[in-house]
């Protein structure tokens, strides 16, 4: 056993949300003008949305109320709906495959590459057929894919629409492109586990013009926003419009994001050289230097034989350290999907395999050094032990 405190320096928490005291000063001051002034969309939603745009490079950005909105907007607006599929992996959130349903369409699912965690190129290849009109990327924890050429090729060659689902990914990028300007349009979620967060919200990005007006559109219930002398409405739209209190949250985290996610690369680093020690067995993922990981988990695959579920215990038990994975069981899986899709284990046996034993270390921006020294010290410790058993 390592020459460490068998209990952490301070409670570890898998994922927080972080708003420093003087952001929360700020927030506090801020929030008595909203409520004489405007509660919904205005000002701070406006910078709310310019912010969001130059941090993912694009021309537009739109606010919505949650990424599986802003997931059916884009679909919807690219004129995605009934007949059509929209190929997805298994290992997302369910509201990816969600968005796709609400919009009319049906997902297909497809496998994952074991060593990145996001859609198989191959796989993707075998899915398309004549009905297909869309992929949705995932950036799954954090990481835009070293297959995304391959990924690329396949919807240019196919002419099908490439949808990001950048829920994790805020900050990140690959050879200078950003999350949310690679597709079509790119869907951002601030729920307050997130990168960035506004308790709940969601934004669009997109460097298209003719798309921004109809997802302007689709923000707005479905209005003819060309109109001005009253209200016309042309799309069969909802209400999903942000709070200006959710803008103001939004901007004082959108002015700390080269902060976070320079602090979430600081901890994957410690946490690289622990697993680099003596884990053998562990599957790190891997990816070139052009590409900058957000880090919204750190995540890796056990070895096949190992019980995540016995380590989970015996670092909790232990080490005070929480051990957790993203997701399970896979979304072809999901008892809604089996329903309507009449899923079955098997269909997806890669995928399937390597979500059973992948696994993520606590990852936030109120973690320092001596928080993730502990972390790493500890599951390397656990890993032994669980090693010789």
């Amino acid at each position: 056993m390592s020459n460490y405190p068998r209990r952490p320096p301070r409670p570890i928490h898998p994922a927080r949300q972080y708003f420093s005291d003087e952001d929360i000063a700020f927030i506090e001051k801020e929030t008595g003008r909203l409520l004489r002034e405007r509660v919904t969309l205005g000002p701070w939603v406006d910078k709310f949305e310019r912010l969001g745009a130059v941090a993912a490079g694009t021309k537009h950005g739109v606010a919505v109320n949650n990424c599986t909105t802003a997931l059916e907007i884009i679909l919807r607006a690219a004129g995605i709906g009934p007949g059509d599929e929209v190929v997805v992996p298994p290992q997302t959130f369910i509201a990816t495959a969600f968005a796709v349903i609400h919009a009319g369409a049906r997902p297909v699912f497809c496998e994952i590459n074991p060593s990145t965690h996001s859609l198989d190129p191959q796989g993707l290849a075998a899915k398309v057929t004549a009905k297909t009109r869309g992929v949705i990327l995932v950036h799954m924890g954090g990481l835009i894919t070293p297959d995304l050429p391959a990924i690329e090729r396949v919807c240019r060659e196919r002419s099908l629409a490439l949808i990001e689902d950048c829920a994790h990914a805020h900050g990140a990028s690959k050879g200078g492109r950003r999350a949310g300007s690679i597709g079509i349009a790119g869907a951002f979620s601030y729920y307050a586990t997130k990168v960035l967060t506004t308790g709940e919200g969601g934004l669009i990005t997109t460097n298209d013009d003719e798309l921004a007006k109809e997802i302007r559109c689709y923000q707005a219930r479905g209005q003819d926003l060309s109109v001005h002398e009253e209200e016309v409405f042309i799309r069969a739209g909802r209400s999903c419009r942000m709070t200006a209190f959710s803008g103001l949250c939004g901007v004082t985290q959108y002015r700390r994001l080269e902060e976070f996610v320079a602090r979430r690369n600081r901890t994957a680093t410690i946490y690289d050289r622990a697993l680099e020690s003596d884990t053998h067995g562990v599957e790190r993922l891997l990816f070139p230097s052009d590409t900058r990981h957000s880090y919204w988990k750190y995540s890796f695959n056990l070895p096949a034989e190992m019980s995540r579920e016995d380590l989970q215990r015996l670092l909790a038990k232990d080490y005070g350290v929480p051990l957790t994975w993203s997701y399970w069981p896979p979304v072809h899986l999901m008892p809604i999907m089996r329903k309507l899709f009449g899923g079955r284990p098997g269909d997806l046996p890669t995928s399937e395999a390597v979500m059973k034993r992948n696994v993520s270390l606590p990852m936030h921006a109120a973690l320092d050094d001596r928080d993730a020294t502990y972390v790493a010290e500890s599951f390397v410790d656990a890993y032994r032990r669980m090693r010789k058993l």
